[in-house]
């Protein structure tokens, strides 16, 4: 018998209209994780291609235009693919080190975690710069990305990683409770009772259902 084949992501780019980002994790790190996702049942790729995960970066504001375009000119279109490879098996690796220590705790992180987000870490290129204070009045210490390889793309995802593992609250890290649904978020509420990706989506779904077996339950 032959095993059951799997059609591949589609690319959230090439969709008509391309879809947006879904970001709904209040945390970098989380709406990295959801840079792949189901929603309307089939897997979507937000960062299949180099230029997709540019794009991204650019959509969560961490490239602007400028650098985004800068990136484009400067940096081989196969060294940005393989740095979105790259991002790919690093979310899928976090998701998993999540889902570790949400059932036993930070003691799950193993050495070979830190050393493999260090790693990437170990790219970072900046320069610092002496910049007007955002009200106008006095001045401030900036340090800016220079963007010189594909690999730094991925330095500041891998520091949203480690600020989670390192200062997250786990309990307030979590799955949308719809079971159809692959999205995390981290809950910022001011009950911590947050339980959907999204009210919109999932929520309004959940109250959908209840609405219709409270329906049923009475005729």
């Amino acid at each position: 018998m032959n095993a059951p084949t799997h059609s591949p992501p589609q690319r959230a780019s090439e969709m008509s209209p391309p879809l947006a980002p879904f970001l709904v994790g209040d945390h970098l790190a989380l709406d990295f994780l959801n840079t792949t996702a189901s929603p309307r049942g089939a897997a979507i790729e937000w960062i299949a291609t180099g230029r997709d995960l540019v794009g991204w970066l650019r959509s969560v504001d961490l490239l602007d235009d400028r650098d985004a375009e800068s990136i484009g000119s400067r940096i081989p279109a196969a060294d940005l693919d393989t740095a979105a490879s790259e991002a790919i098996a690093l979310r899928e690796w976090f998701r998993g080190v999540l889902a570790r220590i949400k059932q036993s705790g930070r003691a799950a992180l193993l050495p070979d975690d830190l050393a493999r987000l260090n790693k990437v870490l170990a790219h970072e290129a900046s320069v610092t710069a002496l910049e007007p204070s955002p009200d106008g009045h006095g001045l401030r210490m900036v340090n800016h990305p220079i963007w010189r390889s594909a690999g730094e793309l991925l330095v500041p995802i891998a520091a949203a990683m480690a600020d989670v593992l390192a200062e997250g609250e786990m309990s307030l890290v979590r799955r949308c409770e719809n079971p159809a649904c692959t999205l995390w978020f981290y809950d910022r509420t001011k009950g911590h009772r947050r339980r959907w990706c999204s009210p919109s989506m999932c929520g309004n779904r959940a109250k959908v259902a209840a609405f219709r077996v409270r329906k049923r339950l009475k005729a």
